[in-house]
């Protein structure tokens, strides 16, 4: 065997274990996501309702709140609570929960007057992908430049939906990452954020 034919070889054998290596990283990748969504799923409803019992208790524990003018971060809506949205001034809503915590059909938004963009993203330590976030921001933009206003939720209203509240401050209200959290932070205390959904924003 000449020089060159083990170089060859001794390549191969790396990149195959590079290629080995990422296959085992996908795969443990693919098991987490699976593992969390079964997690979120049953985790689903007794936080809910918590949720909804902190919010009768305790004033401050508001469902949702108004970033600026143009936009409200909040927590999943009930189908009672679409008038009051539209008697808000809200005219689209970005959903960003997995259609098993989706409380409210598309077609009861459309029936109010309201544009529903959905984006199903996983609970916990997941973000909304670049091109979902894009999408999500441009929704924002352009809604609040006609002067209407943009309801972006989740769940709790916390994480993923905070992911594309403060992607849209950093673009189009030209803020730093950490000076747009603590804006958001300022009007609803509660937000939190996975690792991953930092990173997007950053």
């Amino acid at each position: 065997m000449s020089l060159e034919e083990s170089d060859e070889g001794e390549s191969d054998r790396r990149n195959g274990g590079q290629h080995g290596g990422k296959q085992q990283l996908a795969s443990v990748d693919e098991a987490k996501r699976a593992l969390v969504g079964a997690g979120a799923r049953i985790l689903f409803y007794p936080t809910l309702l918590y949720n909804v019992f902190r919010n009768k208790i305790q004033a401050e524990f508001r469902w949702w709140d108004e970033v600026d003018q143009y936009l409200l971060l909040g927590a999943v809506p009930f189908p009672k609570d679409v008038p009051r949205l539209k008697q808000l001034g809200v005219s689209g809503v970005i959903t960003l929960n997995e259609p098993y915590e989706t409380l409210v059909p598309t077609s009861l938004y459309h029936a109010h007057g309201i544009e529903h963009l959905v984006i199903p993203t996983r609970d916990y330590l997941f973000a909304p992908s670049p091109a979902d976030i894009r999408q999500a921001v441009d929704f924002i933009h352009k809604n609040a430049s006609c002067g209407r206003t943009t309801y972006v939720h989740c769940k709790a209203g916390r994480g993923r939906s905070t992911t594309i509240v403060l992607c849209y401050l950093v673009q189009h209200k030209h803020l730093r990452p950490a000076a747009a959290l603590d804006y958001v932070r300022s009007r609803r205390p509660r937000v939190l954020l996975a690792p991953s959904q930092w990173k997007v924003s950053d």
